[in-house]
């Protein structure tokens, strides 16, 4: 892990995953870029130019919080962009980890808003979505929840530079619902073809049955108290997309686990 993408917009959550980017930048040696994506006037607007300066004051202030000192820091200033744009850039396309905030005053908002939404699902790389302010941010635990196909299997890669800093207990979570049922034989099989692929040698395996696949994974992380929910998304169809509903989106909404994602 060599570059980490903090798309900050100078709230409290934004800097919450800033601090979160430090502590990794520190484990791994990365740099981290700061971008921050703003609208600005029609062209040739007289305040155009009042705007980029105010901008580019506070990202000059940026560096000077105590958690960054030492790390290696690069700003971007994106202008008339929606955020997820900001992947167009091509030093901004090749980072290794997205880390963001879930809720900001502008741009960044509930983990089942809009952006952060279409940032999980088209990011080519990593996303690690920050809920909450995390003193020292630290992992013990994660809840790898998949459906242990192929393709969860091969992204699971993704996700070893930044498990491999902390060596935690793995927990291997396939969620069994009535309208997406598996015999316990087949997740079984599929959860060793997993394990067979990549070494992992601090785990748990559970098939766990719940009304929808939302609230097990949910469920499964509170009666652990994990530190991390992992998982890919499978697009439009994954969790991230179907949490649109009222009932998963109040769950998601009001549990405060981090949650590191990326798209198949």
């Amino acid at each position: 892990m060599k570059t980490i993408l903090v798309p900050y917009d100078f709230s409290d959550c934004a800097t919450d995953a800033l601090r979160v980017a430090a502590k990794l930048a520190r484990l791994s040696g990365a740099s981290i870029h700061i971008v921050h994506v703003y609208e600005q006037m029609t062209d040739f607007h007289t305040e155009n130019q009042r705007l980029r300066d105010e901008i580019e004051a506070k990202l000059d202030q940026v560096p000077k919080l105590p958690f960054l000192e030492g790390i290696e820091l690069r700003k971007f200033m994106l202008r008339q962009m929606v955020i997820t744009d900001m992947f167009r850039n091509e030093h901004l396309a090749e980072v290794d980890l997205v880390v963001m905030g879930s809720h900001g005053a502008r741009g960044i908002r509930g983990l089942v808003g809009s952006n952060t939404q279409r940032i999980v699902r088209i990011a080519p790389m990593p996303v690690l979505v920050i809920k909450h302010p995390i003193g020292d941010f630290a992992v013990s635990d994660v809840v790898y929840a998949s459906t242990f196909s192929e393709a969860d299997n091969a992204k699971f890669e993704a996700f070893l530079p930044l498990l491999k800093l902390f060596d935690p207990r793995i927990h291997l979570l396939k969620v069994n619902t009535p309208k997406n049922f598996e015999r316990s034989e087949d997740s079984t099989r599929a959860m060793d073809l997993f394990l067979q692929r990549h070494e992992i040698t601090k785990y748990t395996a559970t098939i766990y049955n719940d009304l929808s696949i939302e609230e097990g994974i949910l469920n499964f992380s509170r009666g652990i108290d994990t530190d991390l929910i992992a998982m890919a998304t499978h697009g439009r169809t994954g969790f991230f997309h179907v949490v649109n509903g009222s009932l998963t989106e109040d769950i998601v909404n009001h549990t405060s686990f981090p949650v590191l994602s990326i798209k198949l």
